[in-house]
């Protein structure tokens, strides 16, 4: 089973704001709980738990509520199922109303798992890196490759196994059309839901850019489809990108309450990053990028190889959402590296699936992706800090992690 994710966006009470960040920040700043003060404080013990992949809390601005209102973001990765999931977390918890207590209709702890069920959205689009593997077995394969790289630094020969026969080859094969063949399912199923004009406008626009693939190469020969032309050879971006975030055009919104906060905040504290980009879907858009949403979740699902995304091998997970009746548009990332190369990556292998995920996004580019200073302003621009950010494995890069796959697969 692939793990699951769980976002939760609920409402933080009028006047609750900092108290709630002066509870969060020092879990994020001691993620390991090693530097508890004689009297405790406050805590999630991420680190204890065989399940969690990933997890992050950071507070957004609240616009539908009003003028200074926010709301907290609780968004994790997961093993075993939900209800599983949120039992753990309160046990994990110490000090558990001084975080949830500061929420808008937060009813106690006998009530929790409801709780977040009610304020949880459900992702439009979802990829894994590692569609079967769990904490666990990630951790297996962390320390199998160590000690193959240990055993090779001390001259000794690194376990080899024995190649797959021809059966093993075939169920491998079997699995995988298994896994592709519904994406005819998909297709037809994103036609009935947001029709035909939006649907195959939103994948003509995602491929444009992906002239690598040869499927992709043909099918945008025989229909004509390219990139359309530059507006400007000028980049768009402002000349003080070290000025604080501010809306760049009307409706446009600045997700994250601190302008004091860099957007960067606990960014390159460990081998990953966390990315949280929140955005205004413009009037016409909520259907579009809906459609957009289905044919990259149905991808991920069906097509991509584990450890890439249409050839990105830097992302553990990222999942899209579009929340509050289809105003805004959200992304959750957990990834390897720095936030710079990270983006990069993303303009050069898919350069036209940026488009396609935000071109609805008011103030977005004129020249979308490609006018790449004014693109990362942009992002920069709608990112939300995270107060405390948890990663299981947080020295192992996803290619680290394929290989260290590998490597246990070959010793089995």
């Amino acid at each position: 089973m692939p793990p699951e994710c769980l976002t939760v966006l609920a409402p933080i009470k009028p006047g609750e704001v900092d108290a709630l960040r002066a509870v969060l920040r020092p879990i994020g700043d001691d993620i390991n709980g090693t530097h508890m003060p004689p009297g405790g404080r406050p805590h999630v013990a991420f680190p204890n738990s065989r399940d969690i992949h990933f997890a992050r809390f950071a507070i957004l601005t609240d616009p539908d509520r009003g003028p200074g209102r926010a709301r907290l973001l609780y968004a994790s990765v997961f093993d075993g199922s939900l209800e599983a999931h949120v039992a753990e977390l309160a046990d994990l918890s110490t000090g558990f109303e001084a975080i949830w207590g500061k929420l808008e209709g937060y009813a106690g702890r006998e009530s929790f798992a409801a709780f977040l069920k009610a304020h949880a959205h459900q992702p439009a689009a979802y990829y894994i890196a590692f569609r079967d593997h769990t904490v666990v077995s990630i951790r297996e394969a962390i320390t199998v490759r160590e000690a193959a790289a240990a055993a090779l630094d001390a001259g000794q020969p690194a376990p080899v196994g024995s190649s797959p026969d021809l059966f093993a080859r075939a169920g491998a094969a079997l699995a995988r059309i298994a896994r592709a063949a519904p994406i005819v399912v998909d297709a037809v199923a994103a036609f009935a839901t947001f029709g035909f004009t939006d649907v195959t406008r939103g994948t003509r626009r995602i491929v444009a850019s992906l002239g690598r693939y040869p499927l992709f190469r043909f099918a945008n020969q025989l229909t004509g489809n390219a990139l359309p032309p530059r507006r400007s050879p000028y980049s768009r971006v402002p000349i003080d990108t070290c000025a604080a975030p501010a809306p760049l055009a009307d409706g446009d919104e600045i997700p994250s309450i601190s302008s004091a906060l860099p957007a960067g905040f606990r960014e390159d504290a460990v081998s990953q990053n966390q990315l949280t980009l929140v955005t205004v879907i413009g009037a016409e858009g909520p259907n579009r990028v809906r459609a957009v949403m289905a044919a990259i979740d149905s991808f991920a699902r069906r097509l991509a190889p584990p450890g890439s995304l249409i050839g990105i091998s830097t992302i553990h997970f990222v999942r899209w959402l579009v929340i509050d009746d289809g105003r805004r548009l959200m992304m959750v990332s957990d990834y390897d590296g720095s936030w710079e190369s990270y983006i990069d990556e993303f303009a050069e292998m898919i350069l036209s699936g940026l488009d396609a995920i935000w071109e609805t996004s008011l103030a977005y580019p004129p020249d979308g992706a490609r006018d790449l200073p004014a693109f990362k302003w942009f992002l920069r621009s709608h990112q939300v800090p995270a107060e405390v950010f948890f990663s299981a494995y947080p020295s192992e890069t996803v290619l680290n992690i394929v290989n260290g796959t590998r490597v246990r697969s070959a010793g089995a």
